[in-house]
């Protein structure tokens, strides 16, 4: 098994509670390789990385990231270190034909076997449905029924995108500048290898929208135009094999940072007290006015209501033109 990981030392620090939790749970794999591309790890970083994989006879290798990503442009949230997303073919070696990305706010629960060992032969990429509207995937110039997924948990097809060349037509849609909206590198991903992407259930990336809402209040909430059944979603709920600590308007999902509300934080920092991270402070957590009123509303207010109400801001309001006003995207 192959995994690569790709961040700067601040999210490196997370990152070894993520290790953490795949080595715990993947004793049913013969072999594992991590290779992890840093952008500015530090030696102390990369001690603790190391002695955590060695511990468990794992293989770490870290890869630079390379430089002239610090002048490419169009990451609106995350860095630059995201772009890496879009050039593992040719980051990491040839013989490295398959990789499964995860970011270093992901919690594995479970055996990695049955995602890893899933045939991808004629796919790019498989990953599980983000739950976008089809206003959203318009806006991009994607099709209504093409499945958009998340880019934080991504299994690759790198032999399928070396033959393709997929990076080098990312590159051309990112000097373009035209298809970025609040998911930066993800959506360039998305519309790029369109028509290439297995969808995978849920419980390979619960992101903190399974966790928010039951099955009708998130279809409220996000309108998908592609969505998983409702059967994968409740199970999801209860047996994820990932879990992804992904931002949210709503509540405070990230237990590392302090007023943590996610279903799985205690599960997270048993992990946590496993490493050496048991005794680094918690985040500090400022709420602004409208995780306030978000919260309020899911808090104070019929979940049905609340769902519908932000419902209409993120899946129709934002993509059709309040992201102009948040970010210079075209």
């Amino acid at each position: 098994m192959n995994i690569v990981f790709a961040s700067s030392d601040l999210y490196s620090r997370l990152g070894i509670v993520t290790i953490k939790s795949i080595l715990i749970n993947s004793t049913d794999i013969n072999q594992i390789t991590i290779y992890y591309i840093g952008n500015g790890i530090t030696d102390r970083s990369k001690k603790d990385l190391v002695d955590l994989v060695t511990s468990y006879n794992r293989n770490i290798i870290f890869l630079p990231m390379p430089e002239y990503f610090n002048s490419l442009k169009g990451s609106n949230r995350n860095g630059q270190t995201v772009f890496c997303y879009c050039y593992f073919q040719d980051i990491l070696p040839e013989s490295v034909e398959k990789v499964l990305l995860l970011e270093g706010d992901t919690m594995v629960t479970h055996s990695l076997k049955e995602f890893y060992e899933t045939d991808i032969t004629n796919y790019y990429i498989a990953a599980v449905d983000d739950l976008q509207s089809k206003w959203y995937k318009r806006k991009l110039g994607m099709k209504d029924d093409s499945p958009y997924v998340n880019c934080g948990v991504i299994l690759y097809n790198l032999k399928k995108w070396r033959e393709d060349n997929i990076s080098r037509k990312i590159s051309a849609v990112l000097d373009s500048g035209k298809y970025m909206l609040f998911y930066d590198v993800q959506d360039v991903i998305n519309y790029t290898v369109e028509g290439g992407v297995k969808v995978l259930p849920p419980k390979f990336n619960c992101t903190t929208a399974v966790f928010l809402f039951n099955y009708k209040n998130m279809l409220r909430y996000r309108r998908p135009s592609t969505c998983c059944s409702e059967k994968e979603f409740n199970y999801a709920r209860q047996h994820p094999v990932v879990v992804h600590f992904t931002k949210n308007q709503i509540l405070q999902p990230r237990p590392w940072i302090e007023s943590c509300e996610h279903p799985f934080k205690e599960y997270y920092m048993n992990m946590r007290s496993q490493t050496v991270m048991a005794n680094e402070k918690l985040w500090n957590y400022k709420p602004d006015w409208k995780n306030k009123l978000a919260h309020f509303l899911y808090t104070s207010v019929s979940k049905s209501l609340t769902a519908h109400l932000l419902g209409v801001v993120h899946s129709f309001l934002y993509p059709l033109f309040m992201y102009k006003f948040l970010f210079k995207t075209k």
